[in-house]
């Protein structure tokens, strides 16, 4: 297949470049940043304030009969530019095929049957929102609107719009769009009840000019402006053609035009088999510093194969060009093992490269959930020793090839975790030293008995899994404990454990993300309803405590300490023996032909980051071809892997095995 494409327009608008002339400064205009900043900085000096407005030309605005109360608008608005992890060396061009394992029952990007992986990735191409967010800063930075603002009592935000800013139609985004962005959501003819439910929370956004919105909320919470912020816009000149339930027939399988950089090609899906979306040669922020060596494909495939091992065949044959590798005995036994082995001769070579990438990328947590409302979990010793009892380390070394860690935090995320918490080790004779504290002591059959019962539980899982905990099972049976594993379906799980609260423990993995939210999982009223991911039945005052002062905590950094102190006590209560993370961000391999950034996906990026790093490099592609006839021709050996800095290398760097 070849890999010559071509960038792309879709414009049908040819409106002048930058802001409209009739709009002023002081409501979002050309010079809104030099006013914004001349206010900001002198402030608090008012007769200094006048004579730099005045030289700056704003003296219209000084001899406003509301002049104080402008200048209590105009005060205190942000901005943030994203500085770009992309290289200066990116060059625009090529093709990527990617494999994704669902095709969509729709392509509608909200409402009904927008869940989809595949919907996801494309639209975070093909739409942005009014703000970005820097994870490595922990701040916000700007999107399609350059400037933002927070009123003292959280309860009211503005956006000022870039005036830059352009549908991939032509049309300039204003603030009419952020308003019908919002009334889709709310919109009960989308048959999606928990987006309106979320986006009920905002009252309907206020045009105050063309560039700048207003949104008020009825309570304070750093959600609520989180969530705003960072919700797609979508044109208001389409929206505003279609009520809710029309919006799910006219784009079942199409999609209305973006401000991303890429657009979505209708006449080249296949429905079942693949689309594509195509990168924009006219894309309004192009030039921006935060797009430097960024979105360089002009075209991005998405190929769907269901099957692992059919997509992993279809990669060797170079009908993909990138695999995500992601069980560990695949990448062992089937590459890292074989890279110096001539009989491969594609990896060999290094036509074929791998990567593991380690850097800042979100990880949840997993482990043994214990129902913390019956016997003998109830008892906080109890539930100590067996944490003790699961020799995690064995199954990382004998089943999992040394790929995983044990974790030591229920919240593995940047900060929010405690670098100097220590895993829990096995330790067989302390369990029982612990549990026979308790009075639980051998019976004549080698059982751990307490008051005339046996110390006996029930484990139900998913047939995949058997392997894993037969080992468990078994170093359990040596300490006088009987775990009896039942196969049972998922839906028989979720009804036992999410339902009704029938088990003993329940082994689950969770994910994690850069916003860690406490009160679904450890508030103490949510362990005693049905349906809550409060499954162990948890509860303590001073967790409850921090729990209901989160959302107001706008500060980053205190949330921070809020969170290490619930992880504090969550390791003291032990409601989960935990289980391993992967300490790095994915496992990949890739044909040799792409340029990539010394970093490959940024501080925090994840496999789909490649898509936005990474560049068609067609020397290499040109070598590439010749290398597969060519016997001759090699590239250069697989690093393997990759280190965000030297602190991930300090933690992760040990030898693969």
């Amino acid at each position: 297949m070849s890999d010559k494409t071509n960038a792309i327009s879709i414009k049908e608008f040819d409106y002048p470049d930058g802001a409209d002339t009739t709009v002023s400064a002081k409501e979002g205009g050309a010079k809104f940043d030099e006013l914004i900043d001349i206010i900001n900085q002198n402030k608090n000096n008012n007769t200094l304030l006048k004579a730099k407005l005045e030289i700056a030309g704003f003296e219209n605005l000084v001899k406003s009969d509301d002049y104080q109360k402008k200048i209590e608008f105009l005060s205190g608005w942000e901005t943030q530019q994203l500085e770009s992890k992309g290289s200066p060396k990116a060059k625009k061009g090529g093709r990527l095929r990617v494999r994704l394992s669902e095709f969509p029952a729709s392509i509608r990007v909200l409402g009904k049957d927008s869940n989809y992986d595949v919907i996801t990735y494309i639209t975070s191409f093909m739409y942005e929102s009014l703000l970005g967010f820097n994870s490595e800063t922990m701040e916000y930075t700007s999107g399609l609107a350059s400037h933002w603002k927070i009123s003292d009592d959280n309860l009211t935000f503005w956006y000022r719009i870039d005036p830059n800013a352009r549908w991939a139609d032509g049309m300039p985004v204003t603030s009419e769009d952020v308003v019908e962005s919002w009334k889709i959501r709310v919109d009960k003819g989308i048959q999606d009840p928990s987006t309106n439910m979320v986006y009920k929370n905002f009252h309907e956004p206020k045009p105050i000019s063309k560039y700048i919105v207003e949104l008020n909320v009825d309570q304070s919470s750093w959600k609520w402006f989180l969530y705003f912020s960072t919700t797609e816009i979508l044109p208001a000149h389409y929206l505003n053609k279609v009520t809710g339930k029309e919006y799910l027939t006219k784009y079942h399988f199409d999609m209305m035009p973006g401000t991303g950089p890429y657009a979505f090609v209708k006449e080249k899906m296949r429905k079942g088999k693949s689309l594509s979306i195509n990168r924009r040669n006219d894309y309004w922020a192009k030039d921006y510093p935060s797009s430097i060596g960024t979105s360089n494909f002009d075209e991005i495939k998405i190929i769907i194969v269901k099957e692992d091992r059919i997509a992993l065949e279809k990669f060797k044959k170079g009908e993909l060009d990138i695999f995500i590798v992601g069980r560990a005995q695949w990448w062992y036994e089937d590459f890292l093992n074989k890279i110096d082995d001539p009989k491969f001769d594609n990896l060999n070579r290094g036509l074929i490269q791998m990567r593991k990438i380690f850097n800042y990328s979100p990880h949840g947590f997993s482990g043994i959930a214990m129902n913390m409302r019956n016997k003998p979990f109830d008892n906080i010793n109890v539930r100590k020793a067996f944490a003790m009892l699961w020799d995690r380390e064995k199954l990382i070394r004998t089943m999992f090839f040394d790929e995983y860690y044990p974790l030591a935090t229920y919240f593995p995320v940047g900060d929010y975790q405690d670098k100097n918490n220590k895993p829990t080790k096995f330790d067989i004779d302390k369990a029982i030293d612990i549990l026979n504290g308790e009075g639980w002591v051998r019976n004549a059959d080698g059982w751990l008995e307490n008051e005339g019962d046996i110390f006996e539980i029930e484990l139900g899982i998913d047939q995949s899994s058997e392997r894993i905990f037969t080992v468990l099972q078994e170093d359990l049976k040596n300490a006088g404990v009987k775990l009896n594993i039942k196969n049972i379906t998922h839906q028989t799980v979720f009804k036992n454990v999410m339902n009704e609260r029938n088990f003993d423990i329940y082994y689950g993995a969770w994910t994690g993300g850069f916003f860690p939210n406490p009160k679904y999982m450890w508030y103490s009223e949510y362990g005693k309803q049905p349906g809550t991911v409060n499954i162990n039945g948890f509860e303590d005052d001073r967790v409850d405590e921090i729990i209901e002062g989160f959302d107001k905590m706008f500060d980053a950094k205190e949330r921070v300490q809020a969170i290490r102190e619930i992880d504090k006590i969550l390791l003291d209560y032990v409601p989960y023996a935990l289980g391993w993370y992967a300490p790095y961000s994915t496992r990949f391999l890739f044909w040799n032909k792409f340029g990539y950034p010394d970093h490959y996906l940024g501080y925090s990026g994840n496999w789909k980051s490649i898509s936005s790093y990474f560049w068609y490099d067609s020397e290499k592609a040109d070598k590439l071809i010749r290398a597969k006839s060519d016997k001759t021709l090699e590239f250069e050996k697989p690093i393997v892997n990759v280190f965000y800095d030297e602190n991930m290398k300090e933690m992760f760097g040990k030898e693969d095995k």
